[in-house]
């Protein structure tokens, strides 16, 4: 297999450039005018790419003119003059993707792994492919090989790539925007493995999807996360993982193993060494997340605040009260998701009671909506920190945003399972200390 590629870049308003994804084309020794295709992460603004693909291929334009057809988003992407070559003795398409993709990314070293090992075979869709490449290189695997294909009328097809009978196979697939496309892909994978005789298929959800839709709150609703688990059960997953779920009883809509990670320990970690940890207090945004708070709490050595919110709609929640000493004190807000960014309108409350105007915000699961992203730009918000369970595409990169990764918690986890291991050491709160999640990867 011999490719000829260049590198697809993308930026945050008029932040750094980064790569993001890739046109590539066979290479036969001749400039070719046809089949330029473009491997790219960011599903949630597909509309952009389908644009770049049409003007690319209306207007028949070979490799060597591709950036010609990124003119029109010349503010957020651009294409590198450099046309590189990949050369592999591997005939599968999909292999030399994942061996390009983590080139670019700087995601190609690939730790060494155990001979015990061998069964382990990790998958990805497309939600967060880089999330995927950094936990399969840490395992010590390339990211195993499947090609998805999104057919003209918007159907999904599944082709796999390589031989799972009898392996342990993990795919990692958050059902981030767009939702319903990203756990269709999940459903027809897990299906494909089964059909295709996998000892084991554990789906690694680390953003589960209608997490907020658990229970009927006004009747006449349908339980959505019910209809998932039951969705996931259907076509054969034999064990499901995923990280700070909003609503906890999922895990008993499952009948199979259904394992909860936690990104505490992670974050908690992040804000460790940080000198105005020492006025800091961990503030909850709501008593559903009181849990989730005195665990932050705990683990940073601070005071716990309570805001207590009366949501008025799906959009809209008012702050009605504060629980706990938060004068001249430094507040570091905790949640698990942050979507269109309501909690932000709620936080004026904190400087009412004495609180600096310096808000460092540490939330799990970055969907970010739009109205998020502009709350950002006020002044008394330091930071927002977040994991990387959902890909950030360039567009969401908000200079004010911290992104850490659970990969190395994913990696964990995936190796415990597999070697019938506890991975309750994760719980602790000095985990990625003790389990050296951040000692050297690279070799």
């Amino acid at each position: 297999m011999r490719l000829r590629y260049r590198i697809l870049q993308c930026r945050w308003r008029e932040g750094n450039w980064q790569n993001w994804g890739f046109f590539y084309e066979p290479d036969g020794g001749q400039p070719s005018q046809d089949a330029v295709m473009c491997h790219h992460n960011v599903n949630e603004f597909e509309w952009m790419v389908h644009d770049i693909l049409e003007r690319t291929q209306s207007q028949c334009l070979p490799l060597e003119r591709v950036h010609e057809a990124v003119a029109s988003h010349s503010d957020a992407c651009r294409v590198l003059p450099e046309i590189r070559v990949y050369e592999s003795e591997s005939d599968m398409l999909s292999a030399a993707i994942n061996a390009i993709e983590a080139q670019i990314l700087d995601l190609d070293y690939i730790a060494p792994h155990d001979a015990s090992e061998e069964s382990i075979r990790v998958f990805s869709g497309t939600a967060n492919r880089p999330l995927a490449q950094s936990v399969a290189h840490r395992l010590g695997f390339p990211l195993s090989a499947v090609t998805i294909t999104r057919l003209p009328d918007s159907e999904i097809h599944i082709q796999l790539d390589e031989v799972v009978r009898n392996k342990e196979v993990f795919v990692i697939q958050p059902c981030s925007a767009p939702v319903n496309e990203h756990l269709v892909e999940l459903l027809l994978m897990i299906d494909a493995f089964r059909r295709a005789s996998a000892r084991s298929i554990t789906a690694l959800m680390p953003y589960f999807p209608y997490a907020r839709q658990e229970r009927m709150a006004r009747g006449r609703e349908a339980i959505s996360a019910r209809v998932v688990a039951s969705m996931l059960e259907e076509v054969g997953v034999d064990r499901v993982i995923y990280v700070d779920i909003h609503a906890e009883a999922i895990q008993g809509f499952f009948t199979v193993p259904a394992d909860r990670l936690q990104a505490f320990p992670i974050i908690s970690h992040y804000f460790h060494d940080k000198p105005y940890l020492k006025d800091a207090v961990v503030v909850s945004p709501d008593v559903g997340r009181a849990r989730l708070a005195s665990k932050y709490a705990q683990a940073l050595g601070v005071p716990l605040v309570l805001m207590h919110k009366r949501r008025e709609s799906f959009r809209r929640a008012t702050a009605t009260h504060v629980v706990g000493d938060i004068e001249d004190k430094i507040p570091i807000l905790i949640d698990d998701i942050i979507a269109s960014g309501s909690v932000l309108n709620q936080l004026p409350i904190l400087f009412d009671h004495g609180a600096r105007r310096e808000v460092h915000i540490a939330v799990t699961h970055p969907v970010l909506l739009p109205p998020a992203l502009e709350w950002l730009d006020e002044d008394w918000i330091s930071e927002l920190v977040v994991t990387d369970t959902i890909l950030v595409p360039p567009s969401k990169r908000h200079s004010k945003l911290r992104i850490v990764s659970v990969a190395p918690m994913l990696a964990y986890a995936i190796r415990g399972i597999y070697h019938g291991e506890s991975i309750s050491p994760l719980w602790d709160s000095d985990a990625p200390s003790k389990l050296g999640f951040y000692e050297s990867a690279g070799g």
